[in-house]
Order: C-alpha cells, then sequence, then structure tokens
C-alpha cells in the first residue's frame, strides 16, 4: 500500500479522499492557491503546498513537480482538473508516480464518446441516434444534414464533456447554428478541445448510472445504480439511489448491463456506466465516466463501501 499520496484536487473531494488516507494510514500532501491557503484540506493534510503557476490545479507539470520534491507514491486527482487527462497519466507514470484512476489508455478511449456509443452497439447495446463522427469549426453543413439524419431535437454534446459542459439541447433547426457556437465555445474554454457531437435527445428521460470498479486481473462489479434527473442546465441538482423508477428486474438487468459494457471495455479503477431510459423502460448506453463522481457519497451509503478505499486499493 502507498505511504504517501499527493491530492491534486481541493474542497470536498480533497476532504474525503484525507479522510480515507488517514483511516489508512497513507500520509497526504494537500494543494493550494492563494484562496485555498486556510481551506480545511489544507489544515487537514499532513503537507501542503501552494501552486503558484497560473494553471494551478490544472497545470500537471507543476502538480508532478510538487509530487516529486515531496516523494509521494501516487497521486489522487479527485474529479474535474487533472482527472481525465490521459497525457498527465502517461506522465506520472514516466516519474513513476501511481495515478490512482483508470489507466491512461483507457481514459483517452473513453475520451472519444463517438467510437465508444460505436463499439457498445457493435457489441449489442442499444445507445441513443447519434452522429457517426465529431465536428469542429467550419463543418456547419455537415452538421445540419446530421441533425435532419438523427431527427429533433437533438443534444449538442463536447466531445470531451458528455452530458455537462458544453451541452446544449436543440428543438427545432432555426436554432442549430447558434447552439453549435455555443456549444464549441463552451467545450473549448472548459476542456480546450471544439469538437463536437450530436445525439437523439430522448424526452422525457432518465438519467441513470452503474457504479463499476474494476481490478487489474479484469474483475469487475457493481455497487448500484444512481438516478441523476432532477438537473438545471445540464447539472445534477438531486440524485437518487438505488433509482426509483426501476422495477426489482429492470434494476437487474440495467446493473448487469452496466458490468458487462464495463468488461467490453476493460475497465479498470472506479467509474460510471451510464445510461438514459425512456418512459417506456428502455436503457440506452450514453458514455463511462472514468472518475469518481461528485455524487459517489449515496453509493457508499446504500453499499457500505468506502470507494476511495476500492480506487487505492485496485491503484496499488
Amino acid at each position: 500500500m502507498f505511504k504517501k499520496v499527493l491530492i491534486a484536487n481541493r474542497g470536498e473531494i480533497a476532504l474525503r479522499i484525507i479522510r480515507t488516507c488517514r483511516d489508512m494510514g497513507i500520509a497526504t500532501v494537500a494543494l493550494f492557491n492563494g484562496s485555498d491557503r486556510g481551506s480545511l484540506h489544507v489544515r487537514l493534510a499532513d503537507q501542503c503546498r501552494q501552486l503558484t503557476t497560473p494553471g494551478g490545479y490544472t497545470d500537471g507539470e507543476a502538480v508532478l513537480q510538487i509530487a516529486r520534491e515531496t516523494g509521494v507514491d501516487a497521486i489522487h486527482p479527485g474529479y474535474g482538473f487533472l482527472a481525465e487527462r490521459s497525457e498527465f497519466i502517461e506522465a506520472c507514470a514516466a516519474a513513476g508516480i501511481t495515478f490512482i484512476g483508470p489507466p491512461a489508455k483507457l481514459v483517452a478511449d473513453l475520451a472519444c464518446k463517438v467510437d465508444v456509443m460505436a463499439k457498445a452497439e457493435k457489441a449489442g447495446f442499444k445507445t441513443p441516434p447519434h452522429s457517426a463522427a465529431s465536428y469542429g469549426e467550419g463543418e456547419m453543413d455537415a452538421i445540419r444534414a446530421e441533425a435532419e439524419r438523427i431527427g429533433y431535437p437533438v443534444i449538442i454534446k463536447s466531445c470531451m464533456g458528455g452530458r455537462g459542459r458544453g451541452a446544449h439541447l436543440v428543438r427545432t433547426r432555426e436554432h442549430l447554428a447558434d447552439a453549435v457556437r455555443h456549444s464549441q465555445t463552451e467545450s473549448y474554454t472548459v476542456y480546450g478541445d471544439k469538437r463536437v457531437y450530436l445525439e437523439h435527445a430522448l424526452l422525457p428521460a432518465h438519467q441513470i448510472g452503474v457504479q463499476v470498479i474494476g481490478d487489474k486481473q479484469g474483475n469487475i462489479v457493481h455497487l448500484g445504480e444512481r438516478e441523476g434527473s432532477i438537473q438545471v442546465g445540464n447539472q445534477k441538482i438531486v440524485e437518487e439511489a438505488p433509482s426509483p423508477f426501476l422495477s426489482q428486474a429492470q434494476r437487474e438487468t440495467l446493473r448487469d448491463m452496466g458490468v458487462q459494457i464495463a468488461r467490453l471495455f476493460q475497465f479498470e479503477n472506479a467509474g460510471t456506466v451510464e445510461f438514459v431510459a425512456d418512459e417506456a423502460g428502455e436503457f440506452y448506453f450514453t458514455e463511462i465516466k472514468p472518475r469518481i463522481q461528485v455524487e459517489h457519497p449515496i453509493t457508499e451509503m446504500i453499499s457500505e463501501v468506502d470507494l476511495v478505499q476500492q480506487q487505492l486499493r485496485v491503484a496499488s
């Protein structure tokens, strides 16, 4: 097991990781910028170091330099910031420091949402009708044609961000061009990538994710599902576990499907296999989030399993 872990994050998730590391006897290193100097995660960690570069928590080179200087065995990225940066994961491996999360190749493969859905479709899983490719700037004609083929309403989604930032619902063709521009601008601002893809919007729908954990030997288990259908501006407001929408038979089917899809991608560490369900109870796979999520504590409440501890054990 690791002796010292650097937490490349702040706030609630940093505190969450510190708590588990303390329970396991692992020393922690916290990071902070100027405004975080007095934060609780800084006060509770065994060591703390300031980030002084403009990139702050997103500056992988600066984070790795601190990791080397403090002699840590591993880095836990939490969620956001560096959690899904495959190049950072590769840099950790090159530095001899374990990244607590899925390996770089898996994260890179899962980042291309169109390819992920295509692979799942080929294996026999349903997905929402979607574009066969992603689109950058200057491809509006192709986007219009694809939207007509898929059928309105459509969701313009960032290739990097899934259902969160950069996603825009378009109900009619008259609003498509503006939505694409907004989506590409927001995607570039948040993720540094303007590529978007289109997905037919199933309305009304339930957003349900299956929490999975995979080890390095190919074993994968689920810890139940979470439903996050109550949203404002693509951001979940209420998350429920188990999902109140599902019957017991549907619940078992969905959980098994989550494990099967995770196995299809040889998933490792903690992640969430995400679906939308229509009112008829049909499930459509949309993506895999290769990280721990903000709402993970409710899964811990129903399963009585410490997800961060499992992440540490798998990584070690």
